[in-house]
């Protein structure tokens, strides 16, 4: 997903913006091994309840950390995109085409549960070094665009929360950073919760299931109507293109089997209810689609790991954006950023809280606070 083309803005307080949007050829060896062994510790350790997890990429990151070549491999990416993420995507996505190589048998145990076998290490490095012009292309020419259907397990109570705060009124979404737009048909998934709860049609080929950690808080049992659907995007993911999906199958990590398969579902419902997904810059897009919305519906935006990848000045024209709507209409911001996500309503400038929760990036777990508070502030971003 992309939201920002960044173009003429110098970051001021983004945390790590900075960092990530520095040259990759400007990066030394030494600092580029050590972005991937951050990557094995924050993202790819099991011991990290909020990470993703994956055995294989954590120890092909200190593979990776440790080779000179391989750095070099990684390196040829484009600015402002998640390295490691981009370079493995890179080789998953050209080992798909040689399934008969010595890490392809690496990567289907990943799949089935097993843990990393002796000589993961080797078989990647003589594969990604044999194979280097056709990752490199991969590296230099593609973007690290997902579209996790299994954060729909979070959104989901969202928009049913704004529904009881609006009985019989249609639901209006814009999704900031939509990528393929498949969290916009979230109404068409089926939800299982560890808490008992399930929701959604019951012939729905997308089961997602969550754990709800503290139970959920308390909600209608029926899915609204939702009338007006728009996502925004950067560079929007045609699904309907065989490359574009095989891309993106390619940032599912090797262990990520469930999460492949909704994917894979998702994309049925996709290619049957194709959402619209406008191609722009979210800051200068998202007024016109503003406009656009019926006045007699609820207007919801939302977006995932979306300001990470804002300057400060994209941040606050953002923020200044939804106030002004506020202005004349109830806003309803839902965004799901670091390690939290949270609804809130925005009349006049003021907004409420209705609830923040902690998440798992993924979706895997979600656990509800149970406060909300009014703020004369201005909305957080």
């Amino acid at each position: 997903m992309r939201w920002w083309s960044g173009q003429g803005d110098v970051p001021v307080t983004n945390e790590g913006w900075e960092i990530e949007h520095l040259s990759p050829l400007e990066r030394s060896d030494a600092a580029l091994a050590e972005r991937f062994r951050r990557f094995a510790i924050e993202e790819c350790s099991a011991a990290s309840d909020e990470g993703a997890g994956s055995q294989t990429y954590e120890m092909l990151s200190e593979t990776v950390a440790g080779n000179r070549e391989l750095l070099g491999l990684a390196r040829m990416c484009r600015v402002g995109q998640p390295i490691p993420n981009l370079f493995f995507a890179a080789v998953k996505r050209t080992l798909a085409s040689i399934p008969d190589a010595a890490l392809a048998e690496h990567y289907r145990r990943a799949e089935s549960g097993d843990p990393p076998a002796s000589g993961l290490g080797q078989a990647f490095t003589e594969f990604a070094l044999a194979h280097r012009d056709r990752i490199v292309q991969y590296v230099a020419t593609r973007l690290v665009q997902t579209n996790e259907v299994g954060r729909c397990a979070y959104l989901m109570t969202g928009f049913l929360t704004i529904a009881a705060d609006n009985p019989g009124r249609p639901l209006a979404l814009l999704d900031v950073g939509a990528s393929a737009g498949l969290n916009l048909n979230w109404d068409q998934y089926r939800y299982v919760y560890s808490s008992g709860d399930v929701f959604g049609p019951t012939e729905s080929g997308v089961v997602i299931e969550c754990d709800a950690r503290g139970g959920l808080p308390s909600l209608p049992s029926a899915f609204p109507d939702v009338n007006f659907r728009v996502g925004i995007d950067l560079t929007p993911v045609d699904l309907g293109d065989d490359e574009e999906y095989l891309w993106m199958q390619a940032l599912v990590w090797p262990e990520h089997a469930g999460r492949a398969a909704l994917l894979s579902a998702a994309r049925d419902v996709w290619l049957q209810s194709r959402p619209t997904v406008l191609q722009g810059d979210a800051v200068e897009v998202l007024p016109n689609a503003l406009e656009d919305v019926p006045e007699d519906e609820a207007l919801c935006v939302f977006h995932c790991h979306t300001l990470n990848q804002f300057s400060a000045k994209a941040r606050a024209r953002f923020g200044d954006i939804l106030r002004a709507t506020s202005m004349e209409r109830a806003v309803y911001h839902m965004p799901s950023e670091g390690d939290r996500v949270a609804l809130r309503r925005i009349v006049n400038g003021y907004t409420t809280t209705l609830f923040t929760a902690r998440r798992q990036v993924h979706g895997r777990w979600v656990a509800f606070d149970t406060h909300a508070r009014v703020s004369r502030e201005q909305d957080p971003l």
